[in-house]
């Protein structure tokens, strides 16, 4: 029964309903020498009711991309995460941050099985660890800052959630896009 007094709407009515049985009672005497009680009472649901009703705009907004997206020196790199939590790229992200590099073909041979196609249409995602190690290659100053960024933000958290899971790299199937969608 206490868990609904702690709503900030409740406590929002309940603060006005008082305040209307005083001036209902007292009249406008008893509303101008009961305000600042009013506004005192008042104050901490309505502040609770503004965050409530921030974090749900927030939650609208993000939920739908949350870990997939990521923003990189003002370029959104989109990241998929698979079933075995690695993470796959957007080459096409990765080259508005580096300019051109390798070709798809080229990154297909130099790392079978972590080039894949995903989504509609189909774009070319590279795995988190080919990524580090292709762009740890690069001469491109811009290159190497997104390697480190991408090394901390996107390859690491995914290590540490495979290995608290135990999915480790050889136990993975050879056909990443057996697990995309």
């Amino acid at each position: 029964m206490r868990g609904w007094l702690r709503l900030p709407w409740v406590q929002i009515a309940l603060c006005l309903g008082i305040f209307a049985l005083i001036g209902y009672r007292f009249g406008p005497f008893g509303i101008v020498w009961t305000s600042p009680l009013l506004a005192a009472a008042i104050a901490r649901p309505l502040m609770a009711l503004a965050s409530d009703i921030r974090g749900a705009a927030r939650a609208h907004v993000w939920l739908p991309v949350h870990g997939q997206h990521y923003v990189f020196k003002d370029v959104t790199i989109h990241v998929v995460e698979d079933d075995d939590h690695f993470r796959w790229i957007c080459l096409a992200d990765v080259r508005k941050v580096t300019g051109v590099t390798a070709g798809d073909g080229a990154l297909a041979v130099a790392y079978p099985g972590r080039l894949t196609a995903i989504g509609k249409p189909p774009l070319a995602h590279l795995r988190d660890d080919a990524l580090i190690a292709h762009l740890s290659k690069e001469t491109n100053p811009a290159a190497l800052r997104l390697r480190t960024w991408a090394e901390r933000n996107i390859a690491f958290p995914g290590r540490r959630i495979r290995k608290n899971l135990g999915i480790r790299e050889d136990d993975r199937a050879e056909d990443p896009a057996s697990t995309q969608s």
